[in-house]
């Protein structure tokens, strides 16, 4: 959408904003984590989950490191690569190498033992990592792994994950809509959002304004309701961001 989009300032709520620097922290020997959401040994009464979406994290992995064969249950585990590649194993048969234009989504089911680890042994490794509630427990646990055409998210929405795998996104078993862009400098797009639904803006990298009253930088994120959709507009170039509608 072209930049000359423009609605009036409003004050937005620093209540609604989860800044960057105030999210969980784990940092280990090789792995440093940054969670927006309550996850593991760090909880947060205030950041429990925003409607389906459990978890949003930002891991940086060490070379020849990461997470080995662990199990999980009932949890839409989506994976998207920023820079690196990872190496995925599970005890379905599954085998993937992916990196950055790839996104992968693991629904753990009743049940589902895997390892992602950083594939190279040279150069970190980094990523986020998604967890949805799913919509039913107890299903069968699958895999997909998908590949996101990088021109689609050039100043778009471009969904890249929904419950019916539309325009080639994966598909989550919950009725939510996952969306990336890549925004040209003083590109805007507006986040609309159907009655009744929650809206997550995440920052990947670079800079958001948003309503002409907030900046968002890298790892920066805004809720918001059907009620208060925001305007966004890039304030650096090659900004990512991602967008729930939940």
């Amino acid at each position: 959408m072209s930049s000359a989009v423009r609605r009036p300032e409003r004050t937005i709520p620093e209540s609604r904003v989860r800044r960057a620097h105030q999210r969980g922290v784990q940092e280990t020997d090789w792995l440093v984590a940054r969670f927006s959401f309550s996850f593991g040994d760090y909880h947060d009464p205030n950041h429990t989950h925003w409607g389906s979406l459990r978890a949003l994290n930002e891991d940086w992995v060490a070379p020849g490191r990461g997470f080995a064969w662990h199990g999980h249950r009932d949890i839409e585990a989506i994976t998207l690569p920023i820079q690196g590649r990872i190496h995925h194993t599970d005890n379905l048969g599954n085998d993937y190498v992916f990196g950055p234009g790839e996104v992968m989504r693991m629904s753990a089911g009743s049940g589902i033992a895997h390892a992602e680890m950083n594939a190279s042994d040279a150069e970190a490794e980094r990523h986020l990592q998604i967890w949805l509630y799913p919509r039913r427990r107890g299903t069968a646990p699958e895999c997909e792994l998908v590949r996101i055409d990088a021109q689609n998210k050039r100043d778009r929405w471009c969904v890249i994950a929904s419950p019916d795998g539309r325009e080639g996104s994966l598909s989550v078993q919950q009725e939510a809509l996952i969306f990336s862009t890549c925004l040209s400098l003083g590109a805007s797009l507006p986040c609309p959002l159907a009655p009744h639904r929650l809206g997550y803006l995440h920052v990947v990298s670079g800079e958001l304004d948003v309503d002409g009253a907030l900046r968002l930088g890298p790892g920066d994120a805004l809720r918001f309701t059907h009620e208060t959709p925001p305007l966004v507009t890039a304030a650096a170039p090659d900004t990512e961001a991602l967008l729930f509608d939940l």
